[in-house]
């Protein structure tokens, strides 16, 4: 799967996250960490939307949020 062909599935979307987390050195449990939370806190941006927490993968991962949860950002 390409790094721009992102799923729209959240199951698929969930996987490719952290697949693309995993390319760039990172993970939920790795950011977690970093920012002093708990990974389950990180993980609820796959189900419920967090801008903050949208913004620092999608930082990660070297995308937008609009990009991984368009849904989200829709006009």
């Amino acid at each position: 799967m390409s790094r721009h062909t992102i799923p729209k599935k959240p199951e698929q979307r969930r996987e490719w996250i952290k697949y693309q987390l995993r390319l760039n050195g990172s993970s939920f449990s790795a950011i977690a960490k970093e920012r002093g939370v708990s990974r389950q806190a990180v993980q609820l941006v796959n189900y419920c939307p967090s801008p903050k927490w949208e913004g620092i993968i999608a930082q990660k991962i070297g995308t937008t949020p609009e990009q991984i949860w368009p849904e989200r950002y829709a006009a």
